[in-house]
């Protein structure tokens, strides 16, 4: 067992929350926080218990702080995907400049945009320990069971969720912009960004259930560059994407 010493109290902190995200990764965060129990991840960092309860004054705010850990340590958080889905879409964006310089082609390296990069990203979200935390407490929270510190949970959710939707948005922005395409009347890049958002949760939702029913490959022919094998979720960001902008020469 670790042995105990004085540390700073920004030590512990990171020791504790170290142990947690670990211990997440592995078992995932139930409902409850029953496998979040301070006493026990005191013992296995090896840190003051006076210390850890001068941080924390219980559970439920410790949770609230290994929430935030979570995301702040997926790479995908800030940049709004990971790194090789916002590569797809580089590439897309910067790829043929022939193609690119007519609405027509434009809107051909746009689909194939959406294509690679939702069937690569849907995956990535799914093995994220931070997107199953937070689809586990919104879901705990929607059932309309007690939840322990509730509102607090909601607040922070909130809170993660808007930051995740400005950056969203902003890339939205540019997307638009590098495919020649503007959003309708009424709506804005973050209603996008929220629609997209719900179904990828959705979608990654059902994943979960019935993998190979969401997964299996959709050959469909979107526009006149002919028929492309389309995962499901590519599909309805499409759909989506398509129902929030038109194009600049529209």
């Amino acid at each position: 067992m670790p042995t105990r010493s004085r540390r700073p109290a920004g030590q512990t902190r990171a020791l504790m929350l170290e142990v947690a995200v670990e211990r997440v990764k592995v078992e995932g965060l139930l409902l409850d926080y029953a496998n979040i129990e301070l006493e026990d991840l005191i013992r296995a960092a090896g840190v003051p218990r006076s210390t850890v309860f001068r941080i924390w004054p219980d559970r439920v705010a410790f949770v609230a702080d290994l929430v935030r850990a979570l995301f702040e340590a997926d790479p995908g958080f800030d940049t709004g995907f990971d790194d090789e889905t916002l590569r797809l879409l580089a590439a897309a964006a910067t790829g043929d400049a022939e193609e690119m310089a007519t609405p027509h082609g434009r809107q051909i390296a746009f689909r194939a945009a959406v294509r690679l990069a939702v069937a690569h990203n849907i995956a990535t979200v799914a093995n994220s320990v931070a997107w199953r935390a937070y689809r586990t407490m919104s879901a705990a929270l929607a059932s309309g069971d007690a939840v322990p510190g509730g509102e607090d949970i909601r607040a922070l959710l909130s809170e993660i969720e808007h930051r995740y939707l400005d950056r969203m948005a902003e890339i939205y922005r540019e997307l638009n912009q590098a495919f020649g395409l503007r959003m309708r009347d009424g709506v804005t890049e973050r209603d996008l960004a929220l629609a997209v958002v719900a179904v990828i949760d959705g979608m990654s939702d059902h994943r979960r259930i019935d993998p190979a029913a969401v997964d299996a490959a959709r050959v469909v022919a979107m526009g006149p560059e002919g028929a492309s094998e389309w995962h499901l979720a590519g599909l309805a960001v499409y759909g989506v994407y398509a129902a929030f902008t038109e194009s600049l020469d529209a």
